[in-house]
């Protein structure tokens, strides 16, 4: 279940324990309870009460836990996507997904294109990650985000995209956190004015905590 998910249900059932707290409140002071007397009850283990019969309705079947929401992992709709992963296999599984559903695919990775053939990507479509330059390989420097940037936007303009970009933290090692963050964002935003995917991996223990929710908190959701 992605954050997004999580936060709709945990404010379901918090919303409904404020709800059924003040009805029981008011039941006690239509029966002519004091404040104080209402104060002792409520202090009370009326709560445990509460979550108790709580529990036999959800063991019942007659409470929606959300469980057909979508869950962690799975694509629910355009838009771009924080990939958890300590290496690059998923970003690119998912990516090839995409392409084979017509989607036209772009893969930034320090992964040889040669070596993402396996997932079903055509080297055309990828490029490389390199201080290096080699013949008939698209290469990109790591630490030009604004070209970057500038090809991910081009690639965009055309709509029913996916890109896929592989180690955020490998930029940021390359560059500083936030000048990736100011680079996710950007993709983001184009992203969603062209009706496309953005797809980037990132290994959160690489990350200060912080960091990684500012990253997650900058995308569409998080798989």
């Amino acid at each position: 279940m992605t954050k997004d998910e999580a936060k709709k249900f945990f404010l379901k059932g918090y919303e409904r324990g404020q709800r059924d707290a003040i009805a029981e409140a008011l039941k006690l002071i239509a029966r002519g309870y004091g404040a104080t007397e209402v104060s002792v009850v409520l202090k009370s283990k009326l709560y445990e009460r509460a979550v108790e019969a709580m529990d036999t309705k959800i063991e019942a079947g007659d409470v929606d836990l959300g469980l057909a929401a979508p869950t962690l992992g799975a694509l629910h709709g355009r838009g771009s996507y924080l990939v958890r992963e300590a290496r690059g296999e998923k970003v690119f599984a998912l990516l090839g997904d995409l392409s084979a559903k017509h989607a036209r695919p772009l893969c930034i990775s320090r992964a040889h294109p040669k070596d993402l053939k396996a997932f079903g990507l055509d080297a055309a479509s990828c490029v490389w990650l390199t201080r290096q330059t080699e013949k008939g390989v698209a290469c990109a420097s790591p630490t030009d985000l604004v070209a970057l940037t500038t090809a991910i936007h081009r690639h965009l303009e055309g709509g029913n995209a996916a890109v896929a970009v592989e180690g955020l933290e490998y930029l940021v090692s390359q560059n500083s956190f936030p000048a990736v963050l100011r680079f996710v964002q950007a993709i983001h935003e184009k992203v969603v004015l062209k009706d496309s995917y953005l797809l980037a991996s990132a290994n959160p223990e690489a990350f200060k905590e912080a960091d990684y929710r500012q990253l997650a908190q900058a995308v569409t959701a998080e798989l």
